[in-house]
C-alpha cells in the first residue's frame, strides 16, 4: 500500500509541474484514474493534505464563477511564481519590482536576527530530511518541553536575570585578574567578549523586560532595577558590578507577563467570529520608459497598495464566502502633488529623493517602510467603519455580507514600523509622513479595541519578528538544566547570549515536544506560550535614552506609563531643553497629541500558538514529518483598561484563537518567513499562518487576469499619469 502510495504521488507531482494553473481534486482525480484506473477520491484527497504538509504542493483558493466560496487548487512549487504579473505588458514601463510587507519588516532586522533565522532553517530542513540525529540543539529543546511547559515564566526570568549577572561579573573578575598577571592580550580578548555580552543583557533585560537602569538627576536619583557597567572598563577600573534588585524585577515581570505557566493546551471557546479579514500591503518600485536624450536618472516611482480579505462563516460555522477589497489605485492621485502624495503614503517619486530637502537619501528606504503602513492601516480603519468594498471571489454567494468583521489580522505587527520620537518629530515630508502613520494608526486602535461595540479584536501575525524573546530564556534553561543528549551538555553559556535559532523556530520545537508527549489531538485546542505585553511606549525612545523621566518640585521620577499628564509633562521638558540648547522643535506640543495618546493607552500582547493537529503526522519517536516555522501573534489591547478590567487581555486573546481553533490555518509555503525557500534543494519550508492573511497576501499581489481589464486599464492610465510629470519636472 506505501507503494502504491508512493507512485500515486510521484504521478501527481509530475503532471501538476506541468500545470501552472494547478488543479482541484476532482480534476486530478480524473487523471489517476484514466491512467490507473479507479481511484479513491478520499485517498486522494488525503494524499494530497500530506503533500501539502510535506512542502511538496502548494494549496490555494482557485477560480469560480459559480456561488459560494471557490474551490482549492493543487499546484506545484515550481510553477508558482513568487510576485504575481501586475504590471506585464503595459506600455511606458520599463520595468519594475515588488516588495511584500514581510519583505520591507526582513529589510529591519539585524544581522544577529538574520543569521538566526537561516539556522534555524537550516536545523529544521535537516529535522525534515530525517537527519534529526545530527541536530543536537533541536532535539534538546524538543527532550525538555515538557518540563519547561510547566515552569512560571516570572520565576524563569528572575533566575535568568540573576544568572547573567553573576556571569556578568564573573567575566569581569576574570579580566581584572589576568590583568594583575599581565596576561594582556588574553584580558583584551575577554573583554571584547563581555562588551558584546553586556550589549546583549541591555537589549534583552532593560529595553525589552524593562528592567531599568538607575538614573541619576543633578541632586538626587532613581533607583533602578538592573544595573549593568557601560563598558567591560568600568569592572576593573572603577570596581563596578552589575546587580538585580529581585523584588522589584519580579514585581516589573509580574506587570508584563500574562499566564502562569511558559506553555499551556487550551480548550479555546467555540468561534464567536460570523467573518474575519486579513490585511495586507507592497510597494512596487516602478521604472519608467524615458524619452529619449533625457538625463533624467533611473529612479524608481515607489507606489504603495493595500489590500483585505474577508472570509465569512455560516451559523454552522461552515465556510460562507471569501471577498476582496483592493487599495491599489489611490483615489484621485492625478490631483495629488507629489509631496502631499508622499505625506500620505501614496507615492514616493525620485524628485523627491533628489531634493534633500524634502526627503533625504538616509530617510528614504524608512520612508517606503512608513508609506506600507500608512496605507495597511488606513484598509484597517475603512474596514472597522464599514467603508471597505468587498467584491466577491466568484459569484456572490450570498445575499449579505458582514460587512463589519469582528476580527482583523494584519499581515506585520500591529505597531509601525516607523515609530520613533525623533522621527515624529522630524520636520520635511518624512517627519509629515510620520505624523500621518501615527494619527491613522491611533484612529485604527480607537475604533477597534476601543470602540464603542468594543466587538473588533485587532491583531497580527509577525513572520519576521525583529527580536527573539522566548528562545533566549529557552536555551539559558537547557544550560542551567545541564540538558544532555547522547550523554553530553549540547548548550554552553556563550549560547545563551548569542543562542542559535529564533523564536519561530523554538516555539515550534516546543510544541513538537509536548505534542510528543501528549498524544492529544483534539479540535479545538492549542499549544499556547505566555503572553508578554508590550506598550507603545516601550519603542517610542532609543535603548540609552530609557525610562523617560520628568522632573516635578519632589525631584526626578520615571513617567508613568498610563497617566497621560506624565507624558505632556515629558514632552513640554523636552521642548525646554531643546530650546535651552538653542535647538528648534518643529512640531508644537498641541501636534503630539497621537503620539501621546498612544504611549498612555496602547500595548499589544505577544505569544505563539499553534493547533495541536498541526503535530499528529510528526508526533512519532523518529519525528522526521514535514516541519514549518511559527509567526508571533499578537493582539491590541487597552493599558488603560487592564486597570479596570482584569480579564480585557484575556477577552481578545480568546477572540484570536477561537478562530485559529476553527481551522482557519493555512501552511503558507509561497511566502514563508524572510523569503526561506530552498528551491535548489526541492523543499520549501513554510510558516503556519491565520488563513485570511494567506488570503490578504493573495490579494495585494494579485494578477491582473483575476481582476480583469479595469486592472490593466487603470495601471496603464497612472504610468501614463507618472510620465507626465515627469516630464514636466524636466
Amino acid at each position: 500500500m506505501a507503494r502504491a502510495a508512493s507512485i500515486l504521488s510521484q504521478n501527481i507531482l509530475e503532471f501538476l509541474a506541468r500545470e501552472p494553473d494547478g488543479l482541484e481534486v476532482a480534476e486530478i482525480v480524473e487523471r489517476l484514474s484514466a491512467g490507473d484506473g479507479a481511484v479513491s477520491e478520499r485517498g486522494v484527497r488525503n494524499l494530497l493534505n500530506q503533500l501539502v504538509k510535506e512542502g511538496k504542493l502548494i494549496k490555494r483558493r482557485g477560480w469560480s464563477k459559480k456561488p459560494g466560496a471557490p474551490p482549492y487548487v493543487y499546484c506545484h512549487p515550481n510553477t508558482v511564481s513568487r510576485q504575481l504579473n501586475l504590471f506585464d505588458d503595459i506600455p511606458g514601463l520599463k520595468k519594475y519590482s515588488l516588495q511584500t510587507k514581510s519583505q520591507v519588516e526582513t529589510g529591519a532586522l539585524d544581522r544577529q536576527e538574520l543569521e538566526r533565522q537561516k539556522k534555524a532553517r537550516s536545523v529544521l530542513e535537516n529535522i525534515a530530511a530525517g537527519h534529526i540525529h545530527q541536530e543536537l540543539y533541536a532535539r534538546a529543546i524538543v527532550n525538555i518541553a515538557p518540563k519547561l511547559a510547566e515552569e512560571n515564566p516570572v520565576e524563569l526570568l528572575v533566575s535568568m536575570a540573576q544568572w547573567a549577572v553573576s556571569d556578568l561579573n564573573r567575566l569581569g573578575e576574570e579580566i581584572k585578574l589576568k590583568l594583575k598577571r599581565g596576561a594582556v592580550e588574553e584580558a583584551q580578548k575577554l573583554a571584547v567578549r563581555l562588551d558584546s555580552y553586556l550589549g546583549w543583557a541591555r537589549s534583552y533585560f532593560q529595553q525589552f523586560w524593562r528592567l531599568d537602569r538607575r538614573v541619576e538627576g543633578l541632586l538626587d536619583e532613581i533607583p533602578g532595577i538592573l544595573e549593568l557597567p557601560a563598558q567591560p572598563k568600568h569592572f576593573f577600573k572603577d570596581g563596578q558590578r552589575a546587580h538585580l534588585d529581585e523584588e522589584k524585577a519580579r514585581k516589573r515581570l509580574q506587570e508584563r507577563i500574562f499566564g502562569n505557566k511558559l506553555i499551556e493546551k487550551r480548550e479555546v471557546p467555540a468561534n464567536s467570529h460570523k467573518a474575519a479579514a486579513g490585511t495586507d500591503a507592497s510597494v512596487a518600485d516602478l521604472f519608467l520608459d524615458h524619452t529619449p536624450g533625457s538625463f533624467t536618472p533611473p529612479d524608481p516611482v515607489a507606489v504603495t497598495t493595500a489590500a483585505a480579505a474577508l472570509i465569512t462563516q455560516a451559523s454552522n460555522g461552515s465556510p460562507a464566502g471569501e471577498y476582496q477589497d483592493f487599495d491599489i489605485f489611490p483615489d484621485k492621485l492625478r490631483e495629488y502633488e507629489d509631496g502631499y502624495a508622499a505625506a500620505e503614503g501614496l507615492l514616493l517619486s525620485p524628485n523627491l529623493k533628489s531634493n534633500s530637502l524634502l526627503l533625504d537619501e538616509g530617510k528614504f528606504q524608512h520612508a517606503r517602510a512608513a508609506a506600507m503602513d500608512r496605507r495597511q492601516y488606513e484598509e484597517d480603519f475603512r474596514i472597522s467603519m464599514k467603508q471597505a468594498r468587498w467584491r466577491s471571489v466568484g459569484a456572490a454567494p450570498e445575499l449579505g455580507i458582514s460587512s463589519r468583521p469582528t476580527l482583523i489580522v494584519r499581515d506585520g505587527r500591529v505597531f509601525p514600523l516607523e515609530h520613533r520620537l525623533q522621527d515624529y518629530e522630524a520636520g520635511g515630508l518624512f517627519g509629515q509622513l510620520i505624523r500621518n502613520q501615527i494619527e491613522k494608526f491611533m484612529q485604527v486602535f480607537h475604533n477597534t479595541v476601543l470602540g464603542s461595540d468594543r466587538d473588533i479584536v485587532y491583531g497580527a501575525a509577525v513572520k519576521n519578528p525583529e527580536i527573539s524573546w522566548l528562545a533566549p530564556l529557552v536555551f539559558w534553561y537547557l544550560h542551567s538544566q545541564g540538558a544532555e543528549v547522547d550523554g553530553r551538555a549540547v548548550v554552553g553559556p556563550e549560547d545563551v547570549y548569542q543562542f542559535p535559532f529564533s523564536d519561530t523556530a523554538v516555539s515550534h520545537l516546543l510544541f513538537l515536544g509536548l505534542a510528543n508527549r501528549s498524544r492529544d489531538f483534539s479540535s479545538h485546542r492549542l499549544f499556547v506560550t505566555c503572553r508578554v505585553l508590550r506598550r507603545f511606549s516601550d519603542i517610542v525612545l532609543k535603548g540609552e535614552q530609557m525610562p523617560a523621566v520628568i522632573s516635578d518640585r519632589a525631584g526626578i521620577r520615571v513617567v508613568r506609563d498610563n497617566i497621560r499628564k506624565d507624558w505632556i509633562a515629558f514632552l513640554e521638558q523636552r521642548i525646554a531643553n531643546k530650546k535651552a540648547q538653542h535647538l528648534q522643535n518643529i512640531i508644537d506640543l498641541d501636534d503630539y497629541s497621537p503620539f501621546i495618546y498612544l504611549c498612555s493607552k496602547v500595548g499589544v500582547s505577544m505569544f505563539y500558538a499553534a493547533p495541536t493537529s498541526a503535530y499528529q503526522t510528526m508526533a512519532s519517536r523518529d519525528y522526521s514529518g514535514a516541519h514549518f516555522l511559527l509567526p508571533r501573534l499578537e493582539v491590541a489591547i487597552s493599558t488603560e483598561r487592564l486597570v479596570s478590567e482584569p480579564n480585557h487581555e484575556q477577552e481578545c486573546l480568546d477572540g484570536m484563537l477561537s478562530w485559529l481553533a476553527a481551522e482557519h490555518w493555512d501552511l503558507d509555503s509561497a511566502h514563508t518567513q524572510s523569503g526561506f525557500d530552498t528551491e535548489n534543494q526541492g523543499h520549501r519550508l513554510p510558516i503556519l499562518v491565520p488563513d485570511v492573511t494567506v488570503r490578504a497576501h493573495e490579494a495585494v499581489t494579485f494578477a491582473r487576469t483575476r481582476l480583469g481589464e479595469e486592472v490593466h486599464d487603470e495601471i496603464r492610465a497612472l504610468i501614463a499619469e507618472l510620465r507626465r510629470r515627469m516630464g514636466k519636472d524636466r
